[in-house]
């Protein structure tokens, strides 16, 4: 009776079990296909960038797209830059000149002639301003870093004079910041996978059965962020190596996304599989499986900046009720 019983649950038909999102994610996006999409950035008042950062999800799911494709979806994010460094406002024309004609002034002023050229042109307008280069390090930017941009700003920029509604130089975002604040901007969905066998509402599986899990299309294998600022553009890539399960009294071998389940196929052809050893009335009737993706995410760009940034990790949970094979004997009475 075991016997047969086992063989109408390999034959079982695939079902979908979608994980539920456990938060590590806030406002996840769907993963749907859609058009491609491009980036740009647009400066604020206080010298940060707005930028649109262009993602592109790779499915986990082979062959999810018919024989052999690829469903790829593409989504357009927003984000905000704050630049290393920048030109920041300062005195006007008509203040400037007022400190370079004080009776007593500092240092600074000794080489105002040749930081604030002719300046003098300026020094009856109160509406327009000197900018001047400023540079601050960021938090996560080593000294090293900070040092070598600060100087190759500082060197390539000098005080400038901005009249009356006019904008003051861009700033130049650096390939690192650009790419860091693309990748924070970035959103992965959780994981969604689909199981087999699944027997119906009240018991999905049965201890001892070796369940196959496999990811569905709404997974993803690697996503791709492009974000262009000025003239620098900088492309994230991040890509997982598969999936991880974890359940209370199971055995676990999972290997990559998993291999989507067909009939005819043989046992022990999986690449992930779960198998409970113990039914789940002792877990108050359902026993819940954790399934996780972790992500390792590099950059590259046109400013020749490369590196590695922080892993994003995405996790959900399914709530399984694991029965047990109850066998009967059929035999005479003494």
């Amino acid at each position: 009776m075991l016997k047969t019983m086992m063989r109408r649950i390999g034959l079982a038909t695939a079902t979908c079990a979608v994980i539920a999102p456990v938060g590590l994610l806030p406002s996840s996006p769907a993963f749907a296909e859609g058009g491609g999409v491009s980036g740009h950035s647009s400066q604020n008042a206080d010298g940060g960038v707005n930028i649109s950062v262009s993602v592109s999800y790779n499915s986990a799911a082979s062959g999810s797209k018919g024989a052999g494709g690829t469903v790829t979806s593409n989504r357009q994010v927003s984000a905000r830059v704050q630049p290393v460094c920048r030109y920041q406002k300062g005195e006007s024309g008509a203040e400037a000149a007022a400190s370079m004609k004080a009776p007593k002034r500092d240092r600074f002023m000794d080489s105002f002639d040749s930081t604030h050229p002719n300046w003098r042109d300026h020094e009856n307008d109160r509406e327009g301003h000197w900018y001047y280069p400023l540079c601050v390090p960021p938090a996560d930017m080593s000294t090293e870093e900070y040092g070598r941009l600060s100087e190759e700003f500082h060197a390539k920029n000098g005080f400038v004079y901005v009249p009356a509604g006019g904008q003051p130089p861009a700033p130049v975002i650096d390939g690192g910041t650009l790419a860091k604040a693309a990748w924070k901007a970035v959103e992965i969905p959780p994981p969604s996978v689909e199981m087999n066998p699944q027997m119906g509402d009240d018991v999905q599986t049965l201890v001892g059965v070796e369940n196959w899990v496999w990811a569905s299309a709404q997974t993803p294998q690697s996503v791709t962020a492009t974000a262009t600022a000025g003239p620098v553009t900088a492309t994230v890539t991040a890509t997982s190596s598969g999936l991880t399960l974890s359940a209370p009294d199971s055995k676990v071998s999972c290997r990559g996304f998993g291999t989507p389940w067909r009939p005819g196929m043989p046992e022990g052809s999986s690449s992930c599989t779960i198998t409970f050893t113990r039914s789940s009335a002792h877990l108050g009737g359902s026993t819940s499986m954790r399934v996780g993706v972790s992500y390792s995410a590099s950059y590259t760009a046109t400013d020749g900046a490369r590196g590695g940034l922080p892993s994003v990790s995405t996790s959900g949970s399914l709530s399984l009720m694991v029965g047990e094979a109850q066998s009967l004997n059929t035999g005479p009475r003494n």
